[in-house]
């Protein structure tokens, strides 16, 4: 499965919308789809689902970038980054009505561009961040300590100041190593500098369960158990005693 970040462009200046997406590929993301006005806006959200939506305000057409922005979220929610050449004005006061994840004032880097969409991405999945978020010209990175989110059924892990995704699916278990926790996938093991409560904490979905003091399983992987353990392919997961009751009762809620 393709591990990046999927990307849609809505900028009705073809010059600045090809720029932009080569800058993305460039910093690893995929671009989906360039839009310049908003029907093909919605269409290429539909048939391709991005992860990420960089909407410019000032498209030309019938709908503006806010109008356009209001239309994509009926359909799905996803983070989306206003692009706008003014800081301060009454489109950012109209912006704020459909709560954007950041905003990126034009002319910018490759740096606030690529940091914009890492806060994007951190404070749609962060509960508790500010829906209202003020515009920025060189954004500085405040995700530091957030290497693992989690929306729309996929993970988002931050590797070498990017976020990789992998869906829940791939997940097979998550395993405690002192310090570090390792997420075992279908593809790859990654290690991350969190503790499996963090994870039990923070990801509170019903296919990942607990069943050791060192191991989160997903239930939706398991190819067999018994009373002591769990296999998963060629891993054999040890149930503790304290958990097989919360095991087995989580097998009602998928």
């Amino acid at each position: 499965m393709n591990d990046k970040v999927k990307i849609m462009i809505v900028e009705d200046e073809t010059i600045v919308a090809m720029d932009l997406s080569l800058r993305l590929q460039k910093e690893g993301y995929e671009v989906v789809g360039i839009a310049s006005n908003s029907d093909d806006a919605i269409e290429i959200y539909t048939e391709h689902k991005p992860d990420l939506v960089l909407m410019d305000i000032n498209i030309k057409g019938k709908k503006d970038g806010i109008e356009t922005a209001a239309a994509l979220k009926k359909i799905q929610e996803v983070p989306l980054i206003f692009l706008t050449a003014f800081s301060q004005n009454e489109y950012i006061t109209r912006a704020k009505t459909v709560n954007p994840s950041a905003y990126l004032v034009k002319p910018f880097n490759n740096d606030s561009l690529h940091t914009s969409i890492q806060i994007a991405i951190h404070n749609f999945a962060v509960p508790g961040k500010p829906t209202h978020p003020q515009p920025v010209v060189e954004a500085k990175d405040d995700t530091a300590k957030e290497t693992l989110l989690f929306f729309n059924n996929y993970f988002f892990v931050k590797h070498n100041y990017r976020f990789n995704k992998f869906s829940l699916d791939e997940l097979l278990f998550a395993e405690s190593d002192n310090n570090y926790i390792r997420l075992v996938t279908t593809k790859k093991k990654i290690a991350l500098r969190l503790s499996l409560q963090y994870l039990a904490d923070k990801f509170n979905h019903p296919a990942l369960v607990r069943v050791h003091r060192g191991f989160i399983v997903n239930i939706r992987n398991i190819d067999s158990f018994n009373e002591e353990e769990i296999i998963i392919g060629p891993h054999q997961i040890p149930i503790g005693r304290n958990y097989k009751d919360d095991f087995l009762k989580s097998f009602r809620y998928l």
